[in-house]
């Protein structure tokens, strides 16, 4: 072992960290008297013993609170993480890690905090911080997933004995019997690359200490009331003394729908001080200590007919999970998912996977927008196109012959998913008529004799969204997933709704304000929106998982429907008619058929509060309605994409130059905000196809740790984004929607890659690869460097 020393923290800042979010927090704009900053001492080695902590110099400086260290946090805070339930996976197949709020004994990944200083100001924290001098016993890191799981890999938790967090199989059918059947069998290896949400605003925190001995948490979350839950838990504190405040929140893409340690510290801190104490991550922090995201290898192999057919699939996955697993969605649930989607929306019988997650000398993986399907989606549509160039099929033709059809649905999965509804072979044929394919094709046929390289890729997708609490149930993993909403009338006519999802930009307050309006005959104007306040607002699960309009939604239509119930009842006793004869129309309630004898909504307002003597005998004054719905386990939209690209091969440049998406999210509330959300994951999606890579070295370092190395696409990179819509809708939710935030980032990876592959034809190219970087485009076109890029 190397020992080692380290003075001052490993995260080096400009002066001014509020310059590094690219948008200062909200949280930073709350200006509270006496509030004590945090700077974090954070490991600046991937695997080491910690031998000592000096803080003496630290602590001198003027200005400088109270310093923590990792041993005192230990004893008051619980670790981190919730485990699936044993029951359904026992510990031969889940192993949970424990989980420091700050480390202690061991360091993991080079960004784990150690030490936290508090100070007068951010500045002075962050010179305290430079004087904490560490000593290390270094080990060897564990970078590599494979190498990870091999005998004798340095162990990252040594109590467990092993690097295997998780090894469980599944599938069905026979895929042995059915690759015999097969005229061949394709076989690849993929490699998605490691990244990140990357929001706009980093994560912030500001926790304060009441006279009543209660807490009040502002924080940058998706998910308030689980926090509340979760921290109140680690700190062993009363949760109903815990108010937990989301701001408004500058992106989150599910890295912000997880629980994080430095809520629970902030808190403790604050309650230890008594003062309000306050961090602000800054964007290398965010590099090194937020969540990151998708990275798996994925062994695939599939079996064909002569007529492109598929007869089987089998698929070994294997997962890199960073160091610990993820509060509280489990850090496998990425390689899962990804092995659950993997037929996506084709005809599979037969199917077998295998999914192991390693732990590693890395930063945390854990969900963020698509949640494996990505992966998914790539390793699929890139096997089906390479096997329609085998095959001499057009790739749309192969699809066709492999797609379930509209009169298939309801359709169960080979992996036991049960398909609502879709649209797939629709999506797919008016995407393609969107985009001109077979005029591309006699374009790319003129380019190419130019010199010029076009490519067209397209990918189809169908994307599990909502997951209800009867999908988790069986998992074992100890949540529920229905939502609330209170809707409430004031005399004047007015309406307050308040909910339990919460809204970091897609809209919930007007998408919200249309359900309501439609239900009580009020205006959009009319409807005020109320969020992540735990203190006012009904206990909820958040916004994740394309699930806010269908369980959000859900439960602001009942809701208003109850509304809606004792407006009826309160008119018939005033109309002296029956409620059954009644109708809504905007703005009153009128007998059907006799419209002249109404009242208005504004009447029935004022009198469900002002005038008892109107209301019917036994009702209770007021116009208010709670409800709590669970949706389905989950509904299920899908869409097409195609891309169209240009590549040129001397600079391994790829320009996209028109990019198509039809999607089916059944009725739309408001198509404004489904084509924004649609054309916001795309391009989250380009960045994931192009761009965006957390690097390491062989030690363990993160090599990508700004914006000068870690690219992500700006406006010039996004072309015009033509979308179209399908409503195919789903019996089994109000008004038939379906979740739909997340699956604009889905396919960009695979069309893309399918794009790149379909110029580069002419040298065989294949793309198992992610990102599609400049110098993996040069190499598949020059044959003489073969091998260093698929």
């Amino acid at each position: 072992m190397a020992v080692t020393k380290q003075v001052g923290s490993s995260v080096k800042r400009v002066e001014d960290p509020r310059f590094l979010h690219g948008r200062a927090s909200y949280v930073d704009d709350l200006h509270l008297p006496g509030t004590l900053h945090v700077a974090f001492v954070r490991s600046s080695h991937a695997h080491a013993r910690i031998k000592s902590i000096d803080s003496s110099a630290a602590s001198r400086l003027p200005g400088v609170h109270r310093i923590f260290t990792g041993d005192e946090v230990s004893k008051a805070l619980k670790p981190m993480g919730i485990p699936f339930r044993e029951e359904v996976f026992p510990k031969s197949v889940f192993r949970q890690c424990a989980w420091p709020c700050m480390a202690t004994g061991k360091v993991r990944y080079v960004g784990e905090p150690i030490v936290a200083v508090l100070a007068a100001s951010r500045y002075i924290a962050e010179d305290a911080a430079g004087l904490v001098e560490i000593d290390y016993d270094v080990l060897p890191a564990v970078v590599d997933p494979e190498a990870a799981l091999k005998p004798g890999a340095p162990l990252i938790h040594e109590d467990l004995g092993t690097n295997v967090m998780m090894k469980v199989g599944g599938g069905g059918g026979d895929v042995d019997a059915a690759f015999k059947q097969a005229a061949f069998v394709l076989r690849e290896r993929f490699h998605t690359n490691r990244h990140a949400a990357i929001p706009m605003e980093g994560r912030a925190t500001l926790a304060m200490l009441m006279p009543t001995g209660d807490i009040t948490l502002w924080t940058s979350t998706q998910t308030p009331h689980l926090v509340r839950t979760r921290v109140a838990d680690i700190m062993q504190f009363p949760e109903q003394k815990l108010r937990v405040i989301g701001p408004d929140v500058g992106g989150g893409f599910g890295l912000k729908c997880h629980v994080f340690p430095e809520e629970a510290l902030i808190c403790y801190f604050a309650q230890q001080t008594g003062v309000p104490v306050k961090w602000i991550e800054d964007r290398r922090e965010h590099f090194l200590n937020s969540f990151h995201a998708k990275e798996d290898i994925v062994e695939c192999e599939m079996g064909f007919d002569n007529d492109g057919i598929v007869k089987g699939i089998r698929a070994r996955i294997i997962g890199d999970l960073g160091a610990y697993s993820a509060d509280p969605w489990p850090s496998p649930f990425e390689a899962l998912q990804l092995a659950a989607a993997l037929p996506g929306p084709y005809k599979i019988t037969d199917y077998a996977y295998e999914v192991v997650t390693a732990w590693t000398n890395k930063t945390t993986l854990s969900v963020y927008r698509g949640v494996g399907l990505p992966g998914a989606v790539f390793v699929q549509e890139h096997m089906m196109d390479i096997a329609a160039r085998r095959l001499k099929l057009d790739p749309v033709t192969i699809r066709q012959r492999n797609l379930i059809r509209p009169e298939e649905f309801p359709y169960t999965t080979v992996t036991g998913l049960n398909y609502d509804t879709s649209s797939s072979t629709d999506a797919l044929q008016k995407a393609v008529d969107l985009i001109d394919y077979g005029g591309f094709r006699r374009r790319q046929s003129e380019a190419r004799a130019k010199g010029r390289h076009l490519g067209i890729g397209i990918s189809t997708y169908i994307e599990m969204t909502t997951f209800g609490t009867r999908y988790w149930t069986p998992l074992g993993i100890d949540h529920c997933a229905y939502d609330s909403a209170n809707v409430r009338m004031d005399p004047s006519g007015g309406v307050v709704v308040t909910v339990g999802t919460f809204s970091h930009g897609q809209g919930h307050h007007t998408t919200y304000a249309q359900l309501i309006a439609d239900e009580l005959g009020v205006q959009v104007k009319d409807v005020n929106f109320v969020q992540g306040d735990t203190q006012s607002t009904p206990y909820g699960w958040g916004t994740w998982g394309s699930r806010s309009i269908v369980a959000g939604g859900g439960a602001v239509v009942n809701a208003a429907i109850k509304v809606k119930e004792k407006m009826f009842r309160i008119a018939a006793h005033m109309l002296e008619v029956s409620a059954a004869d009644l109708e809504l129309v905007p703005g009153k309630v009128q007998l059907k058929g006799a419209p002249a004898k109404s009242v208005t909504v504004k009447e029935l307002a004022k009198a469900a509060v002002w005038s008892a003597w109107k209301l019917p005998p036994g009702e209770d004054p007021g116009l208010e309605g709670t409800h709590y719905y669970d949706p389905p386990p989950a509904t299920f939209a899908n869409a097409t994409h195609i891309a169209e690209v240009e590549v040129d091969i001397e600079t391994g440049h790829v320009k996209l130059a028109r990019y198509v998406v039809v999607e089916d999210c059944g009725k739309m509330v408001n198509p404004m905000i489904v084509e924004a959300q649609v054309i916001g994951g795309v391009a989250q999606g380009i960045g994931t196809a192009l761009y965006e890579h957390l690097q390491y070295d062989d030690g363990g370092q993160l090599l990508t740790t700004s914006f000068m190395d870690y690219l992500v696409p700006t406006a010039a990179d996004v072309p015009h984004i033509d979308v179209g819509h399908i409503e195919t809708l789903t019996p089994l939710t109000v008004h038939g929607v379906k979740g739909m935030g997340e699956g604009g980032a889905i396919a960009p990876p695979a069309a893309i890659a399918n794009a790149v592959a379909d110029a580069l034809s002419p040298y065989g190219a294949k793309i198992t690869n992610l990102p599609i970087a400049p110098e993996m485009v040069w190499k598949l076109a020059h044959p003489q460097s073969r091998g260093a890029g698929s």
